[in-house]
C-alpha cells in the first residue's frame, strides 16, 4: 500500500510550487493521497503570501487526492507540524512527510515507501529519511554493500515513519531535567552529532521552537536509529528563508540526480562506526575549535569503552 503524504507550508508560495511540481513527477504520486497543512498569517504582512500558499495548495495536481487544511490562525512551525502529525497518524499506520522547501527526486516516493515496507517490523528503526549529508557518500568504506545506512539521528528533510513510533511522544520533554544533568546521557544523545544536546537545550530554554529535535529525543529514548540513503533523494531549497534555516549555505546541498531508482535495503542493519564518525563530524564542518576536537576525541574514547564494557 502506498503511504499518504503530508506537506507543511506557511508563507513561501514560490518554494511550495517547486516542491509540489517535483513531488508530482514521482511515478507513485498518482497513487498517493496528499494532505497540505497551511499555517495562518502571523500579521497583516503575511496575509498575501499565506493566501497565495492556500490558493496554490487547492490547485495541486498529480496525486490520488488532495486535502487542504487551512489554519485559521498562526500556530507556528512546531505546533503546526506536531498537530498535523498527530492528526495524520491517528488516521494512518504510515506516513510520508515533506516540508514546503524540499525538492524531491522522481524516485523519492519509491524509496520511502520501500523503506516503510522493509522496516515496518524492525523494533530498532524509527524512521526512513530521504536526505543524507553529502559528505557521507564521499567517505563510505570500500566494499560497503548497501545503498542505505543506519545512524543515531532523525533527519526531517523528507522522511517517513509509522504510527507506533510517533504516537505517545512526550512533546513537552518531561524528563529534560534528568537529561540536562547527565553528562552520560548527553554524550549518548550526541552520537549522531555534538549539536543534538545543544539544540535540545535551546528548545527547552525557549531559544528555538523545533518539533524535530523533540522527535529526535524521542527516537533516542526508544533506543532507535534512522535509516539514511547514501545518495540523497531530496534537496533543501529553503536555506536562508526558513524558521530554523536562516543562513544561506550550500554546505548541505546534495546532487539528487544520483538518487537510485531502486535502493538495496538490508533486512537487519546496525551502525557502521566509520560512517557514523563521518556523519557525526559533518555537523561541525570547518568550525570545530581545538577544545571541541579534544572533547570529541575524549567522548569517542569513552563511548568505545562503554560499548566494550
Amino acid at each position: 500500500m502506498v503511504a499518504p503524504i503530508a506537506i507543511f507550508a506557511f508563507n513561501r508560495p514560490n518554494l511550495l510550487r517547486r516542491t509540489l511540481m517535483a513531488l508530482a513527477r514521482n511515478p507513485l504520486a498518482s497513487a498517493s493521497p496528499l494532505t497540505i497543512f497551511c499555517d495562518g498569517p502571523r500579521n497583516e504582512q503575511d496575509e498575501p503570501s499565506t493566501q497565495a500558499v492556500r490558493e496554490l495548495a487547492r490547485t495541486a495536481e498529480g496525486f490520488l487526492s488532495v486535502d487542504v487544511v487551512e489554519r485559521p490562525t498562526n500556530m507556528g512551525c512546531a505546533s503546526s507540524v506536531i498537530d498535523g502529525l498527530t492528526q495524520m497518524f491517528s488516521l494512518h499506520e504510515r506516513l510520508i512527510v515533506i516540508e514546503d522547501d524540499i525538492l524531491t527526486s522522481p524516485h523519492t516516493l519509491r524509496f520511502l515507501n520501500d523503506g516503510l515496507v522493509r522496516y515496518a517490523e524492525s523494533e530498532n528503526i524509527f524512521n526512513i529519511s530521504a536526505w543524507s549529508p553529502p559528505h557521507v557518500a564521499r567517505a563510505v568504506p570500500a566494499g560497503y554493500p548497501y545503498d542505505v545506512y543506519a545512524i543515531p539521528r532523525f533527519n526531517c528533510w523528507g522522511w517517513a515513519s509509522w504510527r507506533d513510533r510517533f504516537i505517545g511522544i512526550d512533546w513537552s520533554v518531561g524528563d529534560y531535567g534528568t537529561f540536562k544533568r547527565s553528562p552520560y546521557l548527553r554524550m549518548l544523545f550526541n552520537a549522531g552529532g555534538e549539536d543534538l544536546s545543544a539544540m535540545l537545550d535551546a528548545q527547552m530554554q525557549g531559544k528555538i521552537n523545533s518539533w524535530a529535535i523533540r522527535a529526535d529525543y524521542a527516537r533516542f529514548k526508544k533506543h532507535m536509529l534512522g535509516i539514511n540513503p547514501l545518495h540523497s533523494y531530496t534537496l533543501n531549497i529553503g536555506m536562508g528563508s526558513g524558521t530554523h534555516t536562516t543562513t544561506k549555505t550550500a554546505y548541505w546541498d546534495s546532487d539528487i540526480s544520483l538518487a537510485l531508482e531502486v535502493a538495496s535495503f538490508p533486512k537487519v542493519i546496525g551502525v557502521d562506526e566509520a560512517i557514523r564518525k563521518v556523519y557525526h563530524d559533518s555537523y561541525y564542518g570547518e568550525k570545530r575549535s581545538l577544545p571541541q576536537r579534544i572533547f570529541h576525541r575524549l567522548s569517542h574514547l569513552l563511548r568505545q569503552c562503554t560499548l566494550l564494557a
